[in-house]
Formats: structure tokens, sequence, C-alpha cells
């Protein structure tokens, strides 16, 4: 997992730094089995809770994660 400096978290407006906050502190899975109601090979998102196929953060989670890391740490 990253780390941000003041510098980094500067970059993203207040509502980008609760969300990639949320997505850090969040597990990176939840486990497969999905609690009783879910096929075998299937678990929730550790950071949405969305159903999803496999296991950690959906494609969503880690679209948002990436764009978000990468506008903090930014050159410039």
């Amino acid at each position: 997992m990253r780390r941000f400096t003041k510098e980094a978290f500067a970059r993203l407006a207040p509502d980008e730094r609760r969300e990639l906050m949320y997505l850090q502190m969040s597990p990176g899975s939840s486990g497969y089995g999905g609690k009783g109601y879910l096929p075998e090979d299937c678990s929730e998102c550790g950071a949405c809770g969305e159903p999803m196929l496999g296991s950690g953060w959906c494609s969503r989670c880690n679209r948002r994660w990436e764009y978000l890391s990468s506008k903090a740490l930014a050159d410039g």
C-alpha cells in the first residue's frame, strides 16, 4: 500500500481525500463464500461490498484507487 504525504493529499479535493482513505483502509479481500448467499467462487468487494467473481476489490474500486493515488502522487 502506498503512503501519502500532506503535499500529496493537498492535490486532492476533500471528498477525494476521504474516498482515498476509505479505499486504503478497506480490506483487500472479504474472502470467498460471500456469507452464505453467494456461490463458492464469488465474494463481496473488500471496499464497496458489491458481489463479484473472485476476491479482493472490484474493478470499479481498483480503477478509482489507481486514479486517486496517481492524482495524489503526480509531480508538478
